[in-house]
């Protein structure tokens, strides 16, 4: 199933049984649009003694290899040196990556001006590789690596900031302050084909499907919401992510800075409609773990961090009365509209977010 398929049906099973027509009644004063696109975090706060329960689930796919911003074949990553001095070239290749998170959140207002919030996720990664000889660019199979378990978990707070003016654009802001606990494991191993054409268990996995930063992370974000303007609403938000020193394997992810803006338009009282764009930059990755030698981009050192940038089109829906009230639903599609990797990197394809939320 393609990703556009699986939101025509997340678009069917939403409208279908969980929003029948008699409820889509315009007196409701609960806006689908009052929150952001579900792939925003942090974009609301809450009022004195509100609590809020989230649960989002993202597919990632990735496809292929770039440098820099050319997309590369196999053979063209066979060339590069490895790292590690043996053997002296890569030999093995990534195809495909499957990503997939779940994430389980919390918030709670004390009073009008903090709201806290906790979060937690699963993550799930199978990656799709291709070996060759150690001598020559003969292929001598493809094997499949995979993770799975507990994720990191972000603990943090949003505070009220103020009101907002930036010529015709004016709305309010509140600032985020959070850190992330390395919950996730960064020694995931697993059965991996070498050069030598041998099975090996055991392996320490590379960097993108470990479960972790295994770091402490400072995660401060700076977000702008506009208040309803007839159907329309705007927003946007600058966030960062900076590694509070190494981790226990002896290296730390990049830290990162990211900006995002979205639209949203109400389309009838239970539904809205968005549009995202959003770009980051990312370190390279500092240090490195010892027990990661595959011959393979993922397990390079240099070949971390870059410019990403994705466009987003998303819907958001929110039960009107009866037993729906206030029960919020939305999915969102993401593509990649630009990168520019560090060295040699697998290519971002599409990611679907799909997220359930409810207030109370």
């Amino acid at each position: 199933m393609t990703y556009l398929q699986k939101i025509g049906l997340g678009a069917w099973l939403l409208l279908g049984p969980a929003f029948p027509p008699a409820l889509a009644d315009a007196a409701s004063a609960t806006r689908p649009d009052s929150h952001a696109p579900i792939g925003v975090m942090g974009d609301h706060r809450h009022k004195t003694g509100e609590w809020m329960i989230s649960l989002r689930h993202m597919d990632m796919l990735m496809e292929g290899n770039l440098k820099g911003t050319r997309s590369i074949d196999d053979a063209q990553v066979l060339q590069l040196p490895n790292q590690h001095g043996s053997p002296a070239q890569l030999r093995v290749v990534p195809q495909t990556m499957d990503m997939k998170m779940t994430m389980l959140g919390a918030m709670y207002a004390p009073n009008d001006d903090i709201t806290f919030l906790a979060m937690t996720m699963h993550h799930e990664t199978s990656m799709r590789l291709n070996t060759y000889g150690t001598m020559s660019q003969a292929l001598l199979g493809s094997f499949t690596s995979q993770s799975e378990g507990l994720g990191d978990t972000t603990l943090g707070a949003l505070l009220a900031g103020g009101e907002a003016s930036l010529g015709a654009f004016t709305g309010t802001w509140h600032y985020g302050l959070a850190l992330s606990i390395p919950t996730g494991s960064i020694q995931q191993t697993g059965r991996v084909l070498t050069p030598m054409n041998m099975q090996v268990s055991g392996k320490r996995l590379p960097y993108p499907m470990q479960l972790g930063s295994g770091t402490y992370d400072f995660k401060p974000t700076l977000t702008f919401t506009h208040g309803a303007h007839g159907d329309w609403r705007y927003g946007g938000q600058i966030a960062g992510v900076v590694r509070l020193g190494d981790n226990s394997q002896g290296y730390s992810l990049g830290d990162k800075a990211s900006v995002q803006g979205w639209v949203s338009r109400r389309l009838a009282a239970f539904v809205s409609a968005s549009a995202r764009v959003e770009a980051s930059y990312q370190d390279r990755l500092r240090g490195g773990d010892r027990a990661i030698t595959l011959p393979v981009p993922t397990a390079q050192t240099d070949f971390t961090g870059g410019e990403l940038a994705n466009l987003s089109v998303g819907f958001n829906f929110v039960g009107q009365r009866g037993i729906w009230a206030g029960h919020r639903l939305a999915l969102e599609w993401t593509s990649a509209i630009h990168q520019k990797a560090n060295g040699v990197q697998m290519q971002h394809q599409d990611t679907l977010t799909l997220g359930y939320q409810k207030a109370w």
